[in-house]
């Protein structure tokens, strides 16, 4: 009987795959010498690259969930790594900005996650290195549409 369906071979399936394992190997090097998480992380790093942002920015930006959000910001705040000030257009609502402990903890971290993106990226020819943001950005604007498809209808 032909193999008809595996998925492991699945486009989805593989790029969620390698996601997965890449956030397991940051979880694990985060946590073990920062005590800081992949999504606090990634926190972190949103708010380095913007210099401060709301947790909806930060939801928007990352794609994660308002809860896991939520609470990687209360640890962040609790740790001294984010504080968060009253938002000077709308009182009801708080900017976060990353406190000197956690632009510190931020660059740790960043050296860590550098060098394992060159040493992925290392196994690849130039040209492979070359053509994958292309790729990823054209799969990307697919899956966008697709997504903007399924909002209009």
């Amino acid at each position: 009987m032909a193999k008809e369906f595996d998925i492991r071979d699945r486009l989805a399936y593989r790029i969620q795959n390698l996601a997965n394992k890449m956030g397991m190997w940051g979880s694990r090097i985060y946590s073990e010498n920062f005590e800081v998480g992949v999504q606090e992380w990634r926190i972190l790093a949103v708010l380095a690259g913007n210099g401060e942002g709301t947790a909806r920015e930060i939801c928007e930006t990352t794609l994660m969930d308002k809860g896991n959000v939520s609470r990687a910001i209360k640890k962040l705040v609790r740790t001294g790594r984010v504080r968060e000030i009253t938002d000077k257009k709308d009182k009801r609502s708080t900017v976060l900005v990353m406190t000197d402990k956690g632009y510190e903890i931020y660059g740790k971290i960043k050296e860590l996650s550098d060098a394992r993106e060159q040493k992925i990226l290392a196994s690849l020819t130039a040209s492979e290195r070359r053509s994958l943001p292309i790729i990823l950005t054209k799969l990307n604007g697919v899956i966008e549409e697709l997504l903007q498809e399924t909002e209009r209808s």
